[in-house]
């Protein structure tokens, strides 16, 4: 193996070892905490219900991982995708379900937010039912 090889080698290891002295393990694990705190804050405090039109099924893929996408009638993206917080683990057999030019109730959470690439996530669909209720006019009551 070339000089450069273990050079690199030894100046990781050094970081390493560096990063483990300058931050004690508490210290990363409280970190750990208060990230994963806030995003449980996040998840429940954005959650929202709400009927939308699917005009389109879509998805790419985002750092080695497969975003499966939906869009609605007003050009709003959702992503369909798991949740611990909400013990959700079938957004892939959910996204292939849906189908466009269909209207259906979802619940989601979270914001759009672009810099850093987040969209909403849709942590549950059902298909809305169709309205059988009869509208009664004057008329009709007549006759």
């Amino acid at each position: 193996m070339s000089k450069a090889f273990f050079i690199r080698l030894n100046f990781l290891e050094f970081i390493k070892n560096e990063i483990n002295f300058v931050v004690p393990n508490t210290l990363k694990l409280g970190f750990f905490g208060i990230a994963t705190g806030c995003h449980f804050c996040y998840a429940i405090g954005t959650k929202k219900e709400q009927t939308i039109l699917i005009n389109k099924k879509y998805e790419f893929t985002k750092q080695g991982f497969t975003e499966f996408m939906v869009i609605d009638e007003n050009g709003k993206h959702y992503n369909v995708n798991n949740s611990v917080w909400y013990w959700k683990w079938n957004s892939i057999e959910d996204w292939n379900t849906l189908e466009t030019n269909t209207r259906i109730n979802v619940k989601y959470y979270g914001w759009r937010i672009p810099i850093l690439g987040v969209f909403p996530v849709i942590v549950s669909t059902k298909e809305k039912e169709p309205n059988n209720t009869v509208n009664y006019t004057l008329n009709n009551i007549i006759e």
